[in-house]
């Protein structure tokens, strides 16, 4: 485990071997811990959100999605890149879960989104026990209704992908309201496949490292 700070972040790495070994760890556990994949974009959304900042920061654990966060942070070991570039993570993420048979909640915006995440997760592990995909619009936005609905399934895992920062925020203040032993926020991108590759990637890539430079410069020069 490596911590590291990007944007006035403080955050923790891990490799996958040990992430998954933590998860193992929640899952046999019993009260609600949390999740969140990152993604540039994510962070730089939370350097300018004292709040989403907050939730990010006391998170219990954060999966790197992106090669360039770690090379911008300056811990980026050729092995840790690696298996992000090989998406080894949720390889062995989503086949621990089918191998457990955890019963998983999945949870969007809106129930269409939540049926497009079903399907990408099927189509990466087929053998997942899934056992309700719903969208937060079906509970009229009311953090109660939904709570009493996922206590409802008992899932032993809810994967959710909403606009920023609000699965965050939900996961956060019910974590002691739910019978669920993990909450994990997904990024609203396909995250089954190998990293994104392109001229536009490559120009998102080069914004976030200016901006992570900048920050450094400014915080230097205080």
């Amino acid at each position: 485990m490596k911590k590291y700070s990007i944007l006035g972040i403080s955050l923790s790495d891990f490799p996958v071997k040990e992430a998954v070994g933590r998860i193992d760890g929640y899952l046999r556990g019993g009260a609600l811990r949390t999740a969140a994949v990152l993604t540039a974009h994510m962070l730089e959304l939370a350097a300018g959100d004292e709040d989403g900042r907050a939730l990010l920061e006391k998170t219990d654990l954060t999966v790197c999605m992106e090669p360039d966060i770690l090379e911008a942070a300056g811990i980026a070991g050729e092995s840790r890149v690696k298996e992000i570039e090989d998406n080894a993570f949720w390889t062995e993420f989503l086949k621990h879960l089918a191998r457990q048979k955890s019963g998983i909640y999945l949870l969007a915006d809106a129930s269409g989104q939540a049926e497009d995440l079903l399907e990408m997760l099927v189509l990466a592990q087929d053998d997942l026990n899934i056992i309700e995909c719903r969208g937060y619009e079906e509970f009229d936005l009311q953090p109660e209704r939904l709570i009493n609905a996922i206590n409802e399934m008992a899932p032993d895992v809810v994967l959710s992908r909403m606009g920023w920062p609000a699965d965050l925020k939900l996961m956060h203040e019910s974590q002691r309201l739910l019978n669920a032993r993990l909450w994990m926020a997904l990024p609203d991108r396909e995250i089954t496949g190998k990293p994104r590759t392109g001229v536009l990637s490559e120009i998102r890539r080069k914004i976030f490292r200016k901006k992570v430079n900048e920050y450094n410069e400014e915080k230097a020069a205080r």
